[in-house]
């Protein structure tokens, strides 16, 4: 959409569209995203010797997931699920009308029980928001394993 060609009247009805009646599916995927951030914060943390000095400065999210992988605190699964939806952030955040693909929230997904699949197809079938959400939280409960393992 280019703004320049649009009046007021035109972009006052896009935002209302964009802000109230669409983008169910954002708010979980921005949610999700940044309860992974902190559980990855917090698995750096418990591994280094001064994390205040690694924290001071603020580091991207990207930095977070790659730290963790070359820490050998996440495998390859966790890595490309917490990569994947890293990248749905950054499309939403850069990319004026992106819209989640299904394909892309299939990449949030790893090792589900058939009950999770099966939840996953019927909220799909509801809505992309509906699958987002779903996916979205199974990805975090796997976040929240990572940090029980680390208690053991």
């Amino acid at each position: 959409m280019n703004f320049e060609n649009l009046s007021s009247d035109e972009l006052d009805q896009h935002v209302m569209e964009r802000l109230v009646f669409e983008e169910e599916e954002l708010s979980p995927i921005l949610k999700g995203h940044l309860f992974i951030e902190k559980v990855l914060e917090t698995l750096i943390s418990r591994n280094l010797v001064e994390p205040k000095a690694f924290f001071r400065s603020t580091r991207s999210y990207d930095l977070k997931v790659d730290l963790a992988f070359a820490m050998g605190l996440l495998d390859n699964k966790y890595y490309s699920a917490f990569k994947a939806i890293n990248k749905v952030r950054n499309n939403y955040a850069h990319k004026h009308d992106y819209k989640v693909t299904l394909e892309e929230l299939n990449a949030f997904k790893f090792d589900w029980e058939e009950i999770q699949n099966k939840a996953f197809a019927v909220a799909c079938g509801k809505s992309i928001g509906e699958g987002a959400s779903i996916a979205t939280m199974f990805l975090c409960w796997k976040a929240i394993h990572l940090l029980d393992k680390q208690e053991d």
